[in-house]
């Protein structure tokens, strides 16, 4: 049975749109029919979703923090909460929300709603990501290159119109004007050649997709894909293998194990996680000390 004093703090990117606003409002009621007090915050500004996870931390006041929205909502609160024994939960009402996939948290608000209110979890290792921005955590992977240039130049007022559709559009733009720089990886020391790297907590990409055959997020390791060719043909030879679940197939993409990546060479090189701009190389990125605490 849930506590009757339960307290819910429930994080909220309010750009997301009336339709999104009206969801997560009757989510919140939810969580109330369910036993728990939920107090719903909004955010005013991008990593404002840090903040107020830190304060809910350091108030002790609630046994769980929901981040409202996708894998970059997420990835906020949880740097907010890292170190915290409190929970957190998802509802997703992001573009993709992979990690929610990922970790099967219920699209049905009614199930997520009283599965965090029997206070279950699973413990996940985010990653920790260092780069021209600084430090932050990512939840499910960080990009370098290609999909990387995609996140940084896509159209938010598009993104918030039309969803997934937004990144498909970019794609097809940057194909024609990107340039595959060789990028240098050292994968626990050891160097190698790369057109793109996508570095993953978990095995789905963009939605649905299988990026690998194997998720790293109850472990403290990370998969490391290593893209072999450059050019446009070779950009949509790997988008129709994910998008058929072969993409760890295809003889030119090497995926290895790892607990550290670094990228020194070539500076100034785009790099996104969980879907967010986050500068550009150099990056190193590896495991922080404490895991989270994820309903399930």
């Amino acid at each position: 049975m849930p506590d009757p004093n339960a307290q819910v703090t429930v994080i909220l990117n309010p750009t997301a749109g009336r339709r999104r606003i009206g969801r997560v409002v009757r989510f919140a009621r939810r969580l109330q029919h369910a036993g728990m007090q939920a107090d719903i915050v909004p955010t005013l500004h991008k990593g404002h979703a840090t903040d107020l996870a830190r304060r809910a931390v350091a108030e002790r006041t609630c046994s769980h923090i929901i981040a409202a929205g996708g894998d970059g909502t997420v990835a906020e609160v949880a740097e907010g909460m890292a170190g915290s024994d409190i929970i957190l939960g998802i509802l997703p009402v992001g573009t993709a929300n992979v990690l929610a996939r990922e970790l099967r948290v219920p699209f049905d608000d009614d199930r997520n709603a009283r599965m965090i209110a029997g206070g279950v979890s699973t413990i996940v290792w985010p990653g920790r990501l260092r780069s021209s921005m600084g430090e932050c955590l990512f939840v499910q992977m960080v990009g370098i290159g290609f999909d990387a240039h995609v996140v940084h130049v896509v159209s938010a007022r598009l993104k918030k119109l039309v969803g997934r559709a937004a990144y498909v559009m970019a794609t097809l733009g940057a194909l024609w004007k990107y340039t595959f720089a060789p990028i240098t990886v050292l994968v626990d020391g050891v160097p190698y050649q790369a057109a793109s790297v996508i570095v993953s907590k978990g095995a789905l990409y963009a939605g649905k997709y299988v990026l690998t055959p194997r998720t790293q997020q109850a472990s403290r390791k990370l998969s490391v894909v290593l893209f072999g060719a450059a050019g446009i043909g070779s950009s949509i030879r790997y988008g129709l293998a994910l998008l058929r679940g072969t993409l760890s197939r295809q003889h030119d993409v090497r995926i290895l194990t790892a607990e550290t990546v670094e990228i020194r060479d070539p500076c100034h090189m785009p790099v996104q996680s969980d879907g967010d701009a986050r500068g550009h190389t150099p990056i190193r990125i590896d495991i922080p000390d404490r895991p989270l605490r994820i309903a399930v």
